[in-house]
């Protein structure tokens, strides 16, 4: 497998400026700039790169490892981190407040749904110009130098930044939605992993959204005994997550839901989206005698040993870190939602990136000594040092992701599952008809519509709302997103 095909973001309308919050950067800017690729190695610099202070360290710790060895390449430029609060509910703030602070960052931060709000208001410029530059410096030697992303990267991953034909922004690596299981958890349950043909994935039998449901049957059922009640008295089948963009995305896609239409109309309420609803609400009902889907008031996690099935894009290494389950877990693709009876023909898999783009107000040395570190970040050296920090998901070179460099001492695990089934590697599309300024709050609108459907606590009701409504209050709340 030389591609990950995932679906780039096609951005169909002008994007709109705010008119609320709106970090005061430049009306217009150029796609086609000179650059320069040939930095002096002795200039002297300030590199400002924005990193989250709301995920514990890792994205510092990242930017820390890549350091060193940018370093060495210029060792007069200085790398400082301009630390600040990032999240679904904050990130407009935050931008805004480190604009008007004067000292903005070199380099933003941002992910597949937080780069949109970056490009719609000129708040980093296009890449273009360099990887034009690189690609051209790259046939003059012969590969010696330069970029090529064909040849070399999972390039799609680069394109999910893309907006009229211009792409913002350089990820770090690539994340893919998989199945971990607990293994130990799977054979108190009589479920053999090596044998059992629903925990097999290959090209002539995939794993299936129903080969998961049987098997969270045959959990749900051992949980409910007098053996699972006390060995795993708050255990549960599944912890799906289903708030979390990149799976419900995929749930979406699978199902032929939508949250607009071309158009940009609201089209959430829909024969497509009830027929999601309705079993998703089937793998949440709770009558005493199901334990499908966790709460997430329960208690009972994948992490602590209490979980059997667990949707995440984390490598193993982060997942080896929890004490409950570092020795007893494997992993599969996320289960393939396909059944030609029932009109299932389009299966969707959850993929994503994080990443940084460069500043609009940044002078012409300091916007090509920002792309001199964004190049580092992604060489072999550069992708390496952030593997030996922990980045134990796939990188986005070709070389390293097949090679499994990203997964060293896991070689017990199916590192395929990040890999398989590129084909139906989709990314959010859902808020690409709307101006930006409703990003969020339709993203808001859609996490409330899962939480409705399948962890209803959440959302502040004791008693769970029918599908019907659940839709219903989405379909409200789309609208007002976009009004």
């Amino acid at each position: 497998m030389k591609k990950i095909l995932c679906s780039v973001l096609a951005l169909v309308m002008a994007l709109a400026l705010f008119t609320a919050c709106r970090p005061n950067i430049i009306e217009e800017q150029p796609t086609d700039f000179e650059v320069n690729i040939d930095i002096d190695r002795n200039t002297t610099a300030t590199l400002r790169i924005l990193v989250p202070t709301t995920d514990g360290g890792m994205e510092e710790g990242y930017i820390n490892a890549l350091i060193p060895g940018f370093k060495e390449l210029f060792p007069n430029v200085t790398i400082e981190l301009d630390r600040r609060a990032i999240s679904d509910e904050r990130y407009m703030e935050t931008i805004s407040s480190a604009i008007a602070s004067g000292e903005a960052p070199d380099l933003f931060y941002t992910n597949t749904v937080y780069y949109y709000y970056l490009v719609a208001e000129n708040c980093i410029v296009s890449l273009e110009p360099y990887y034009t530059a690189e690609e051209q410096r790259y046939n003059e030697t012969g590969g010696q130098e330069g970029l090529n992303l064909e040849a070399d990267y999972y390039s799609e991953f680069f394109s999910m930044s893309e907006y009229d034909g211009n792409r913002y922004v350089v990820p770090r690596s690539m994340d893919s939605v998989v199945t971990y299981y607990n293994t130990q958890m799977l054979a108190d349950a009589g479920i053999n992993a090596e044998t059992d043909e629903r925990l097999q994935s290959t090209e002539e039998n995939p794993f299936t959204w129903n080969d998961l449901v049987s098997l969270c049957n045959d959990v749900s059922d051992y949980l409910l005994s007098a053996d699972g009640q006390q060995k795993y008295p708050t255990g549960y089948a599944l912890q799906a997550d289903f708030d979390w963009e990149a799976v419900f995305n995929a749930v979406m896609v699978s199902y032929g839901s939508q949250a607009f239409d071309e158009n940009g109309n609201v089209a959430i309420n829909s024969d497509e989206t009830l027929a999601m609803a309705n079993m998703l609400r089937d793998l949440y009902e709770d009558d005493g005698n199901h334990r499908i889907v966790r709460s997430n008031t329960s208690g009972a996690s994948f992490a602590n040993g209490r979980v059997a099935f667990h949707f995440s894009s984390s490598g193993p290494a982060s997942m080896a870190l929890n004490e409950g389950i570092k020795n007893n877990f494997n992993a599969l693709p996320f289960p393939l939602i396909q059944d030609e009876s029932a009109g299932l023909t389009n299966p969707a898999i959850g993929c994503g990136f994080a990443g940084w783009g460069i500043s609009s107000l940044c002078d012409e040395t300091t916007r090509d000594i920002a792309w001199q570190f964004l190049k580092y970040m992604i060489s072999y050296d550069g992708q390496q040092a952030l593997i030996n920090a922990g980045l134990a998901t796939p990188s986005i070179r070709i070389d390293l992701a097949e090679g499994k460099t990203w997964s060293s001492g896991y070689n017990n695990i199916n590192l395929d599952a990040w890999l398989q089934w590129s084909q139906y590697k989709v990314s959010s599309q859902f808020f690409t008809t709307q101006e930006p300024s409703a990003t969020f709050d339709i993203y808001s609108a859609l996490q409330n519509f899962m939480r409705n459907l399948v962890d209803p606590g959440l959302t502040g009701v004791s008693t769970p709302r029918s599908v019907e409504m659940c839709i219903a209050l989405c379909e409200e709340d789309l609208r007002e997103a976009i009004s």
